[in-house]
């Protein structure tokens, strides 16, 4: 066992979350282990309800925190983590949908055996969330992405304005369109919102 692998007691006036990072950061396997099993459902659900594919959901999450490994001693310990967290998660749906559209001939030609495949794993989305997930799809990624963080993830405005390096103003403004423009598709939908 290596010396920071030994489970340390917090300091008095630090919490549990931030001695966990505090140890991360310093390479403990056991506290990124740990911020991994408090994070992966997160994960997984924002890059599902972004991307709109539990496969390329699941490679998000994963690559998220392959990321975030490689990357600890980046982390500023005097900021939070859930913020910088979604950054770059965010940046991760962004770039596997960039990639999307380049390939999104060949996608299409495969998708009937696509959907087959994945039979099983939608049949565990309930019926609501996957509506949702469909209108979400239809909002521009920078709409989609607040909502995400707002609405599933809790997100106060300034978390998500760090997370996503836009000023809080902005947060606002795409936040207000993005919610009109899911209005307007869950009434084509034919959804009551």
């Amino acid at each position: 066992m290596e010396e920071n692998d030994l489970n340390t007691k917090a300091p008095e006036g630090v919490s549990d979350e931030k001695k966990l990072i505090a140890d991360y950061v310093t390479g403990n396997r056991r506290a990124f282990s740990e911020l991994m099993k408090k994070y992966r459902n997160k994960a997984l659900n924002f890059a599902y309800r972004y991307l709109g594919d539990i496969e390329e959901a699941e490679d998000a999450a994963q690559d998220c925190f392959v990321k975030i490994y490689l990357n600890r001693q980046r982390f500023d310990l005097s900021k939070e983590f859930e913020p910088w967290f979604y950054r770059i998660l965010t940046n991760i749906c962004r770039d596997k949908l960039r990639k999307r559209g380049r390939f999104a001939d060949f996608k299409d030609r495969f998708q009937q055996e696509k959907l087959t495949e994945l039979g099983s794993a939608k049949a565990k989305v309930k019926p609501d969330t996957e509506l949702f997930t469909r209108a979400l799809q239809k909002l521009d990624p920078d709409k989609r992405e607040v909502i995400i963080l707002r609405f599933n993830r809790d997100l106060s405005y300034d978390e998500i304005a760090r997370a996503l390096d836009i000023s809080p103003g902005t947060v606002m403004s795409r936040l207000h369109r993005a919610k009109k423009e899911l209005e307007k598709i869950f009434k084509i939908m034919g959804i009551k919102p």
